[in-house]
């Protein structure tokens, strides 16, 4: 009897350990695992903080969340992986499996990373890749949870890209992110940090860092190399031809692109499709479609999560068949925003037909209009808008406004202030030349939003969006300052020009762009 209560124990002691054991066992062989597919001959590791370890680590946050990056040539070995992520099912806490992408909305993994009670909420997303799984295991009594997500896309050739994330932490929960219009996240203010590091460390380096647009991040120096090959195409105003030529070029870049250069191929194109302000005929946009065509092939097979972009320019294109409506809109919009800020484009000779557009504004919203002239391909530009203002109190004033012109070193573009009688004698500020990127203000934006971050102040979501704008390199835009203009009369008049009749110096760049223009009294007559 005694025999059969020592059996009865150990049998019940068993019972009760087994679906302990079991579990642990189970996480420990997915580390094993995992540790197996990213030794595997087939697999290269393509960045990585991963450590194989069976000794959790909870004192420092930073401890707790690892990654590889990885691509993995055939099908088998992430294969044998995936089925081990879903015969995992039955013992995990927690199983997901994702495929493909949900519009509207991003999925996240969050926990509490660190010491319980004392860590930081930190989170993985899960639609960064066409395919997720997703596993979370209580391992400790007090809550502490051990999560796995693989994450992978499809190449081309049966290859596959991805990353395996590891996290230990608390209360792991998957929740659903609602996506803003024009919302900073903190990706993008980490983006932002980025730059302002490089440029304090290194003023005169160029930033390669990431581009954000939504949930994507792209190489800002694949970005420009893109752009620039577009050469002034990107303006995509010149003719009909340079039209298809542009989508042709980058149908050419798809060939060979990585899925995130893809994401920079699409952008550019949905941007420049946007900005075409001419007519297609039907002969035309036939031949662009055959581009178009091979473009979204090449993006179906590599990532269908970035078709948007390249159906969106399709879709942009063909509205603008038989456009005349919609050139007569644009040239309303136009008029009004000279009739809203009171100014006049009195010349824009040499230039195209158009005086102010929208695109390409400092701070990143391509809604904001500006003025805007640009040479025809062949031409010499003068381009001059003025405002008068009248009813000025006597005193001494200084004029602000925000500038862009190319190409490199002086141009001969002006920001310009003079009061009656003194128009062959105007004050003029040269406006830097930075071409379509960089600038003094991307730059000081980009110095505050490292500043505040080092201060622990609050980082402005506008710094941000200015830090960002262009792919994290700024549009060019400056900041020019005229001092000391004296009125007395109570009359004053500024603005833009490349007008050498007026400026007295000659063009040499091609376009010149102006907003923000703002007077202010600063002193009294002396």
């Amino acid at each position: 009897m005694k025999r059969l209560t020592q059996l009865s124990i150990l049998l019940l002691g068993l019972l009760l350990f087994w679906p302990l054991r079991a579990q642990s066992w189970e996480d420990e062989e997915m580390e094993e695992l995992i540790e197996k597919f990213l030794k595997d001959k087939h697999v290269t590791i393509t960045k990585s903080n991963y450590a194989f370890t069976k000794n959790y680590f909870t004192d420092l946050p930073k401890d707790s969340m690892q990654i590889a990056e990885f691509v993995c040539k055939g099908e088998k070995p992430l294969n044998q992986l995936v089925k081990a992520f879903e015969e995992q099912e039955h013992w995990a806490d927690l199983y997901r499996s994702y495929e493909g992408f949900i519009g509207g909305t991003t999925l996240l993994l969050m926990a509490n990373i660190g010491p319980k009670g004392m860590g930081e909420r930190g989170g993985c997303d899960l639609h960064l890749c066409h395919n997720t799984r997703v596993l979370v295991y209580k391992i400790d009594a007090d809550g502490l949870q051990l999560g796995f997500v693989l994450q992978w896309t499809d190449l081309p050739k049966g290859e596959k890209k991805g990353f395996i994330f590891k996290c230990l932490g608390y209360d792991m929960e998957i929740v659903t992110v609602e996506q803003e219009v024009d919302r900073v996240t903190m990706d993008s203010v980490r983006t932002a940090i980025k730059i302002g590091e490089t440029l304090k460390s290194k003023p005169g380096q160029d930033i390669d860092t990431t581009y954000i647009d939504g949930k994507w991040a792209v190489s800002a120096k694949y970005h420009r190399e893109i752009m620039r090959a577009l050469d002034r195409i990107s303006e995509m105003g010149l003719d009909n031809t340079d039209l298809y030529n542009t989508a042709a070029t980058l149908a050419e870049f798809c060939k060979t692109a990585s899925s995130a250069e893809l994401a920079s191929i699409g952008f550019a194109l949905k941007r420049e499709a946007a900005r075409y302000d001419g007519l297609i005929s039907p002969e035309l946009f036939s031949m662009i479609w055959k581009e178009l065509y091979k473009m979204q092939a090449i993006v179906k097979r590599v990532n269908p999560q970035l078709q948007d972009y390249f159906t969106a320019s399709e879709n942009i294109l063909r509205g603008k068949i038989n456009g005349s409506v919609r050139l007569d809109h644009h040239e309303a919009r136009r008029q009004q925003y000279l009739r809203d800020r009171g100014f006049t484009v009195t010349k824009n000779e040499g230039g195209r037909w158009y005086f102010a557009v929208w695109g390409k504004h400092y701070t990143g919203n391509k809604e904001i209009p500006y003025l805007d002239g640009c040479a025809d391909e062949d031409g010499v530009l003068k381009y001059h808008a003025e405002h008068v203002e009248t009813d000025l109190k006597p005193g001494i004033y200084r004029l602000t406004a925000a500038g862009r012109t190319a190409y490199r070193e002086k141009t001969g573009a002006f920001i310009f202030a003079y009061t009656k009688g003194n128009e062959k004698t105007p004050l003029l500020k040269e406006i830097p030349a930075h071409d379509d990127r960089y600038g003094d203000i991307w730059q000081q934006a980009a110095m505050r939003v490292k500043e505040a971050d080092e201060k622990g102040q609050q980082i402005s979501p506008q710094d941000v969006r200015i830090a960002l704008a262009n792919g994290g390199i700024g549009y060019g835009w400056s900041k020019v300052v005229i001092d000391d203009i004296i009125v007395r009369d109570g009359t004053l008049t500024y603005g833009v020009s490349c007008d050498e009749d007026f400026t007295g110096k000659h063009f040499a760049g091609r376009w010149l762009s102006a907003t923000d223009f703002v007077l202010e009294r600063v002193g009294e007559l002396p």
